[in-house]
């Protein structure tokens, strides 16, 4: 079943059940510029319709506003400082570990780190089924 296939609120949410109400074909113009970032919701899970059906839909409920967009560019600063600020703690820590003898100790640590980004990876980027 694919994406546009599965129930449907009145909202155009998912209820899990039975579609509810039927989706009716409608025509929106984009630039090209436009439709490419839409298009990359699909590296996200998520395809183009999905993502405009959703956006749409939170904006007519209030849950997104133009204040929104600043928001979430301050909330991609600090998850990159963090970034950064985990990158060079790490980096300290493998060199530490290393002169202590504790290389092996720390490929364990790293490589667990590693499955559980990939795991979170798949888990957010595979389409909800």
């Amino acid at each position: 079943m694919s994406e546009d296939d599965r129930a449907v609120t009145k909202f155009g949410e998912r209820s899990g059940e039975k579609q509810v109400e039927p989706r009716t074909p409608r025509s929106i113009r984009f630039f090209d510029s436009e439709w490419a970032r839409i298009e990359e919701a699909k590296a996200r899970g998520m395809n183009a319709a999905e993502l405009v059906r959703h956006a749409a839909v939170s904006f007519a409920k209030g849950k997104f506003t133009a204040k929104a967009e600043a928001f979430l560019h301050d909330i991609a600063a600090q998850i990159e400082r963090m970034f950064r600020g985990i990158y060079v703690l790490s980096t300290l820590k493998r060199d530490e570990m290393t002169r202590e003898g504790q290389q092996e100790e720390f490929e364990r640590i790293h490589k667990a780190a590693y499955k559980a980004q990939e795991s979170i990876r798949n888990q957010t980027s595979a389409p909800a089924s």
